[in-house]
């Protein structure tokens, strides 16, 4: 098997930074709340300029919560088949690539700092839409590659029938995680989803 390639010097340095104006910005909030925590403080705190730190986040609240722009792996989207619970694989992938946007930064913290500033929801949720809109794009491409869903469906297009079943697939993650036992610390697992799926399919043939 071969071995992953160790990562470059200037790539350690952009890790290395990145966490130094997360770790900054978080720690600034949590001790004189997200307005007083100024972009030039937390660049301060973290010993670079104000201008690096723009480098790394557009704005504060970004690197309060630690958020990165969401991503989507190619091997897991190349996954997606037209057969086998179709639903439940664009669920897995929607966790899949909305956790790539907060990534392994404390989950503890986050959820603290979300409820102390329920503000700092609104920017949470935009990088869930970017999430959602990857995750679009790799199901409308799934559904055009596969005969059984190329065909348009009662006149819509490919892309408003992946948008459809995306926000179909959210329906279970989001039932999932406002259930009252969920651990926002370790987030949800394919594990966790199961009950959930069984439950919307359920539904699904009692309604149709």
């Amino acid at each position: 098997m071969p071995e992953t390639p160790s990562p470059s010097l200037r790539e350690r340095k952009k890790v290395e930074t990145w966490t130094a104006l997360h770790e900054a910005a978080a720690s600034l909030a949590q001790q004189i709340g997200v307005d007083q925590a100024t972009v030039e403080a937390i660049a301060e705190s973290a010993g670079v300029s104000p201008r690096t730190f723009f480098n790394y986040f557009p704005a504060k609240e970004d690197a309060v919560l630690g958020l990165r722009e969401p991503v989507l792996d190619p091997d897991e989207s190349a996954k997606l088949t037209g057969t086998a619970d179709l639903l439940g694989q664009v669920s897995l992938l929607l966790v899949a690539v909305a956790r790539s946007a907060t990534g392994d930064t404390d989950a503890v913290r986050r959820r603290e700092l979300l409820q102390r500033h329920p503000n700092l929801f609104r920017r949470q949720m935009d990088y869930m839409v970017k999430a959602e809109a990857l995750v679009c794009e790799a199901v409308t491409e799934a559904l055009a590659q596969d005969p059984a869903w190329s065909g348009r469906a009662e006149g819509f297009s490919p892309e408003e029938t992946a948008r459809m079943l995306v926000m179909l697939a959210a329906v279970p993650v989001k039932f999932r995680a406002t259930s009252p036992d969920f651990d926002p610390v370790t987030g949800l697992t394919p594990g966790d989803l199961a009950p959930a799926l069984a439950l919307f399919h359920h539904l699904q043939r009692k309604l149709s």
